[in-house]
């Protein structure tokens, strides 16, 4: 038996030499031909190839040879390649060309991904048993000679992680001689987990990195969004006819709303008589351009929708081109519209673009559709949130993620999202985009909790941030009926108002009672007498003629809360059509300020605590340009908001510390104006005060005790709100200053009292000063991190801080007097 056999495998050795040259010509097409893929799907990829020496052959037919009968014909991988990826993305994208230009034997071919078991780890690589067929390979100019034409080769594609474990634990373990020990196979198990876990991190990162650079424009500020505009075209002016450059500038202008640069630029590449001929990135975006800057039915418009119905083709799969297409004959041709959505939507079912039209279009056929879109709508938000959590596809992302929390039934996460979309949106086409396609939900508004809340946000987002005559018309409409216009300064207070928070909101009482001594404008609120609301009423009555309550309410108020008709205590009472309350009351609140030509970034909004609705009216006062001022330590929503991330970032958010002093610098002590040429030099005086009292050495290295000239300029302004305010504080313990001679008793020393006021209030104004300059609290003082230790109330300061504010302002009568200025009692 054994003589025959080695007989036998001399024969099959000959005849394998003699087909041998054929392989090697095999081995060169395969390679030719996967380096040509590789250079656009895979441009790092590695690629080999090999014909099965003659070795190889002999000693696997040899081993195998009671499996096969005729090695020469039986074996697949007498021809071997094989492409090495950087990510498993590109392992998919190059296997799907593989699947399409060759013939595959699918019965020998396999995924050994699949055959691992949910708990296991190890060899993983892609195995195709091709075939070349008989017209050649598709696509690939290389003439294929037929004695290669009946032969099967493999081809392996794997990322560079699984090639790491393939190249050693597999060829030790798989092709070995002898079976390794238990300890050893453990070891390498866990190896094989840990390059699992790292190739899938590299997935995930690499995933989120094409998103980023396929998008990077729509995250830039509106001066680096300027200047990479003009970065791009002077690289354009030297490389005019490279249409991936025209692309990058045109997408980029138009996230600026320039559709003149766009059309500028991209033009040269089409040729109107054939676009056919035009690189598909060029058609889609110039016909997003003629569709967005030419109106419908003219002819520029029509020549847009004819380059997007050639980007959009089969082939190309792009769900942008058929997206903007879509879009194109929005009001024009609906049920067209509508067929557009559907197909974007089954090439992508989890593309937000795609996903939202579709559910759009198909909730005014077919209502029940949401029953069963829930899965698909919430895999769309964790795209959205992928997104914005690296800031891509902005204002998009947030706009997408507010519409599918609103069409699941999260009314509340979709007023968040929708005001945070609104802080990043730069133009008001953005706003009226993402208004238009909510106005289309509005048959099935009944079915949406919050669908008003969004609209309304929406068009106050646009008269707030994009003001104009007609915007602002259209939120006069919707004004409460039969009130004069609210009155500036306008301060809001909010917050908790449940019960089981009455006794935290009492403790805080004493604070803004105290911090609004000085406040004098309208107070709007919550218009009960529970919580916030109810304190709110008590300021007003313990200041009455300074401040002007103004409250907020439902129609119909629930039982649970006490609607406060005291006119000592609110002075004005406004209701929304509502049976409970709901983000209604304070939108309503800002329809009517908007409304008397009040701008939103004058109001202040003091925080404390706050469940749902409280965060809702952070968020939407963030969102219009207000500045939000949250009690620090109060908790609930107040705590939560300044720990969001999409939120925390934000320089109209501070946290104040719990400080009767901050509250009031926050509120607004309304200084008066001081004459330019009085108001440079005593700020000078104080800074140069401040400079001697603290004066080390001229080595210093300080910045703070820089001279005026070199000081920072955060420092000067510093300087320069303090020198403002001294009169505000003067007028709280009953002194004012002139140069002309005044009535009552002339100031040449503060006593302690007043000193001691006064540096309290001097420390407040500071914290709030530095707050809205963008400095927070941190261990170390640090100018270019803007962190200081020294933000908190005035009780924690640490007493030789305390006194150099007491020193500060105990020389104020001097500092005045200095200027021509004499301090004197208010008789």
């Amino acid at each position: 038996m054994q003589k025959r056999d080695r007989a036998w495998l001399g024969a099959q050795v000959a005849e394998y030499k003699e087909a041998f040259p054929h392989y090697q010509l095999y081995a060169q097409i395969l390679e030719g031909f996967l380096k040509w893929a590789a250079s656009e799907l895979a441009p790092l990829a590695i690629v080999q190839s090999r014909p099965k020496s003659i070795t190889s052959f002999a000693e696997k037919a040899w081993r195998k040879r009671h499996q096969y009968d005729d090695p020469i014909h039986q074996l697949t991988d007498l021809c071997g390649a094989r492409v090495i990826c950087r990510t498993r993305s590109e392992v998919e994208t190059m296997s799907a060309l593989v699947e399409d230009r060759l013939d595959i034997d699918w019965e020998n071919s396999s995924d050994c991904s699949q055959r691992l078991r949910p708990t296991e780890f190890g060899y993983r690589s892609v195995h195709y048993i091709v075939q070349i067929g008989a017209g050649g390979i598709p696509g690939f100019d290389m003439e294929v000679p037929p004695q290669v034409l009946s032969k099967s080769a493999e081809i392996q594609i794997r990322t560079v992680v699984e090639h790491a474990y393939a190249d050693f634990a597999h060829d030790v373990t798989y092709k070995g001689a002898f079976r390794l020990p238990p300890s050893w196979e453990r070891e390498l198990a866990g190896v094989a987990a840990a390059l699992e876990e790292a190739d899938q991190t590299f997935s995930r990162i690499e995933e989120k990195l094409t998103a980023y650079t396929t998008n990077y424009g729509a995250y830039l500020t509106e001066a680096e969004l300027k200047t990479e505009l003009e970065n791009l075209e002077v690289v354009l002016e030297f490389d005019p006819r490279n249409p991936a450059t025209a692309v990058r500038l045109a997408k980029l202008a138009h996230v600026a709303g320039d559709w003149d640069k766009a059309e500028r630029v991209l033009a040269p590449f089409v040729e109107a008589a054939d676009p056919e001929g035009a690189p598909q990135p060029v058609l889609r975006e110039l016909g997003i351009t003629f569709c967005k800057k030419y109106a419908p039915g003219s002819e520029e418009y029509a020549r847009g929708q004819q380059y997007l119905e050639v980007a959009s083709r089969p082939e190309f799969q792009d769900v942008d081109a058929i997206c903007s297409l879509a879009g194109s004959w929005k009001k024009v041709d609906e049920t067209k519209a509508r067929d557009l959505y559907r197909r974007a939507f089954e090439v992508d079912p989890y593309d937000t673009y795609a996903l939202g039209n579709f559910l759009e279009y198909e909730l005014r056929h077919n209502p029940g559709v949401l029953r069963v879109a829930g899965p698909l709508i919430r895999r769309a938000i964790e795209r959205c949130r992928a997104h914005a959590d690296v800031g891509i596809n902005l204002p998009w992302a947030y706009y997408d993620m507010g519409k599918f929390y609103l069409l699941i039934g999260e009314p509340f996460k979709s007023l968040d999202a929708f005001a945070k979309a609104l802080t990043v949106s730069g133009a008001p086409f953005m706003v009226e985009t993402s208004l238009r396609s909510v106005e289309l939900l509005g048959s099935s508004a009944t079915q949406l909790p919050g669908y008003e809340w969004v609209r309304l946000l929406l068009l106050l987002g646009l008269a707030a941030r994009f003001p104009s005559e007609e915007r602002t018309e259209a939120i006069r409409r919707l004004a409460t009926e039969g009130f004069d216009p609210i009155q500036e300064p306008v301060l809001v207070l909010a917050g908790g108002t449940d019960t089981a928070v009455q006794e935290l909101i009492s403790s805080y009482a004493h604070l803004v009672m105290e911090g609004l001594a000085g406040f004098r404008g309208t107070l709007l609120s919550g218009g009960t007498t529970q919580g916030v609301s109810g304190l709110a009423g008590d300021v007003a009555q313990s200041y009455p003629g300074q401040i002007r309550c103004i409250g907020y309410l439902p129609e119909q108020v629930p039982e649970i809360a006490i609607r406060d008709d005291d006119p000592t205590r609110v002075q004005e009472i406004r209701t929304t059509p509502s049976r409970d309350f709901t983000p209604l009351e304070p939108l309503q609140s800002w329809i009517d300020l908007v409304a008397s030509g009040v701008s939103p970034g004058s109001v202040r909004v003091l925080g404390i605590n706050g469940g749902a609705i409280a965060g809702a009216e952070y968020r939407i006062a963030l969102a219009l340009g207000a500045r939000v001022g949250l009690v620090a330590g109060s908790g609930r929503e107040a705590g939560r908001l300044v720990a969001d991330p999409d939120w925390a970032g934000s320089d109209l958010l501070l946290e104040l510390p719990a400080d009767s002093a901050t509250i009031g610098a926050f509120a607004g002590r309304r200084p008066p104006a001081m004459p330019e040429d009085s108001l440079e030099p005593l700020a000078r005086a104080i800074h140069e005060e401040y400079r001697q009292e603290r004066w080390a050495s001229p080595q210093s290295q300080d910045p703070a005790l820089a001279e005026w000239d070199a000081l920072h300029p955060d420092l000067q302004s510093s300087n320069r709100d303090q020198a403002l305010d001294i009169k505000a504080k003067l007028h709280a313990i009953g002194c004012t200053f002139s140069r002309e001679p005044a009535e009552g008793e002339a100031v040449a020393e503060l006593t302690e009292d007043e000193i001691e006021a006064l540096a309290r209030l001097e420390h407040g104004r500071w914290v709030v000063e530095r707050l809205l300059a963008g400095w927070r609290w941190g261990e170390e003082r640090d100018l270019e991190k803007k962190t200081n230790p020294y933000l908190v109330p005035w009780a924690e300061l640490p007493e030789e801080v305390r006194e150099l504010d007491r020193q500060t302002v105990s020389k104020i009568p001097r500092l005045l007097g200095e200027q021509g200025f004499r301090v004197h009692r208010v008789s």
